[in-house]
């Protein structure tokens, strides 16, 4: 069974959406501050349902989506019509015909890829997939995030219904979220899903030297509300007391 089926990318859209279209109006603004005079193309890896994507559409870019979930790129394909590039893909196992100017990742792929190792391979297709002076931009959750896993909380609205267990295991450095509910279906009957997300504990000093390492420049964090004002002082320390902060990186010319 798909990890991110049907059920749960309807529910996606109606109990995840506020973040991903903030996040999406703050990489947009970044990119036209940064490289105003950049290509208007735009590759979003881990695109989901394709919220962020649209932001960048409505905005005259050319956009191209990968995500792993089917299921996922079915609502992006909805929502995004026929002009953009949808491709089912691992975020650490892809190749792209033409590099970008600019790559950007919402939701923490970090999080979920579970090693240094995935996230050094992620980091890397990335840098070949945009060209040259190009932008990477993407969030992390901080540590101090994955405190508040342990919960269990009801969430609904008129169409769906959502419970969320979560537990984390501090020894072994992750947590998870089971999630089940019932989602309203278009013919009004409703169906049953259930996932479970798993967060991987991710140093940011780690992410920080892994981009250093694979070759990106001007590596800096920022909050997730204001990517182009770096983050003051010690920025692993600073961006340690944060929920989730962002990664910005430019590849050499």
């Amino acid at each position: 069974m798909e990890q991110y089926g049907e059920g749960f990318a309807q529910a996606y859209d109606e109990h995840w959406s506020p973040y991903p279209t903030r996040a999406g109006e703050q990489l947009l603004r970044l990119h036209q501050a940064l490289d105003p005079q950049a290509e208007r193309r735009v590759l979003d890896i881990g695109c989901g349902t394709g919220i962020v994507a649209a932001l960048f559409q409505q905005a005259g870019y050319e956009v191209t989506g990968l995500d792993v979930s089917e299921a996922m790129l079915k609502r992006a394909r909805t929502r995004l019509g026929d002009k953009a590039v949808l491709v089912h893909g691992d975020a650490t196992d892809f190749s792209v015909a033409e590099p970008f100017p600019l790559a950007v990742s919402t939701y923490d792929i970090p999080n979920h890829l579970g090693t240094p190792e995935r996230i050094r391979s992620y980091v890397e297709c990335v840098f070949r997939a945009v060209r040259p002076g190009g932008v990477f931009a993407f969030d992390v959750a901080a540590p101090k995030a994955l405190l508040g896993i342990n919960a269990i909380q009801v969430r609904e609205t008129d169409d769906s219904i959502l419970l969320y267990r979560g537990a984390l295991n501090e020894e072994a450095g992750y947590g998870f979220y089971r999630i089940s509910g019932v989602v309203r279906a278009p013919d009004g009957r409703y169906d049953r899903f259930e996932t479970t997300i798993t967060n991987w504990v991710v140093s940011l000093g780690m992410v920080s030297d892994t981009l250093k390492d694979v070759g990106w420049q001007d590596v800096y964090l920022a909050a997730p509300t204001d990517l182009l004002t770096p983050l003051a002082g010690d920025q692993i320390a600073t961006g340690e007391k944060l929920h989730r902060v962002c990664f910005i990186a430019r590849r050499p010319e």
